[in-house]
């Protein structure tokens, strides 16, 4: 049995990408479109591949991200980032994790105030607490 089309969608943090794919004759149209948090459109990639090649784009395209991932970064060194979060990178102790359960659940506890307490980022705070059991439901800032 085989497909006349196919629809895939991955999301990473704000961003969600869809791959589209209709048989068609020959071959496949393919269509991949990425939006940001707002649905804003912020990629697109269409085309008509022979129906034989389908398998060897495929296989370009992770060539190309695994030769991508050998590179250079060209984003923020540790360092640049400890400029704006002082504990940047660094490993959290089983005190941070106690002081952060119990600065979460005190009243008036926001995001903000976390990030200005551990010197760590936005990410940093949201990913650590649901590995110390608090629902990461907190407000961006503490109400006024």
């Amino acid at each position: 049995m085989s497909l006349s089309q196919l629809h895939l969608q991955v999301s990473q943090g704000e961003r969600t990408y869809d791959l589209h794919v209709t048989a068609v004759d020959g071959g496949h149209q393919v269509e991949v479109t990425g939006s940001d948090a707002n649905g804003e459109q912020i990629a697109e990639l269409r085309g008509t591949l022979p129906k034989a090649d389908l398998a060897l784009v495929v296989q370009l395209l992770t060539s190309g991200a695994a030769a991508l991932g050998k590179m250079p970064r060209t984003g923020a060194t540790v360092e640049e980032r400890r400029q704006q979060h002082r504990n940047s990178h660094q490993p959290w102790t089983d005190e941070d994790d106690q002081r952060l359960k119990e600065l979460a659940a005190a009243p008036g506890a926001s995001i903000t105030g976390l990030m200005e307490h551990f010197g760590r980022s936005r990410a940093s705070i949201e990913a650590r607490l649901p590995k110390v059991g608090v629902e990461p439901a907190l407000p961006l800032k503490a109400p006024q």
